[in-house]
């Protein structure tokens, strides 16, 4: 009778640690499959590490031999060193002209290379000079001349007339703008020598 009995206890036991490798086996496999899934169907987190430094409300001044040439405020600002650009959201720029006259930049997006000091705008471009209002989508700043040109269409008015283009120069220590290609629209009297027009033949 004793030894039916220690027999019946050892399938029990048997049967017990064979549940619990089962019931292991399943809880690993659940937590596998689970894990795997939330890597499939959950997005990697955006990362900024790329940007050597990030500021908030920014400003920044260019100089040449003491005399300040031009300066930009923006809301953020990203440096990437390795690439040698800044790159300023939500900017306004002010550019200083011989004359004393300042011409005013504003853009959603700026790109400036940090050895050249040229940047490149983009994004709701608006540029206030005096009385002329110049928009265009993109709009570029050379240091070395002192300039700002665009190759993509621009609208230029001084409140009494519009021209339209496919092209802007703007020389910042001449103090002289030209708008070239394809240009449309009525020059007034009262708006001429303001600016200069090149019309295509």
């Amino acid at each position: 009778m004793m030894h039916g009995g220690t027999t019946s206890s050892r399938k029990v036991i048997r049967r017990a640690l064979i549940f619990v490798m089962v019931a292991t086996a399943l809880s690993t496999l659940v937590i596998l499959v689970t894990h795997r899934s939330g890597d499939e169907t959950g997005p990697a987190p955006e990362t900024n590490n790329t940007a050597t430094l990030s500021l908030d409300k920014m400003r920044h001044t260019s100089s040449r031999q003491g005399v300040d040439e031009w300066s930009v405020d923006a809301e953020t600002v990203q440096l990437f060193n390795t690439e040698n650009r800044a790159v300023f959201h939500q900017l306004t720029a002010r550019y200083f002209e011989k004359s004393g006259d300042i011409t005013v930049l504003t853009a959603d997006k700026g790109i400036v290379d940090t050895q050249t000091r040229n940047m490149e705008v983009t994004g709701n471009v608006v540029v206030k000079r005096g009385l002329i209002t110049v928009t265009s989508e993109a709009l570029t700043y050379t240091k070395k001349n002192h300039i700002i040109t665009s190759r993509t269409p621009v609208v230029i008015s001084d409140g009494i007339s519009t021209l339209l283009g496919d092209a802007l120069f703007l020389d910042l220590n001449a103090g002289r703008m030209k708008l070239d290609g394809n240009v449309e629209g009525t020059l007034r009297e009262e708006s001429k020598g303001k600016f200069d027009e090149t019309r295509d033949r």
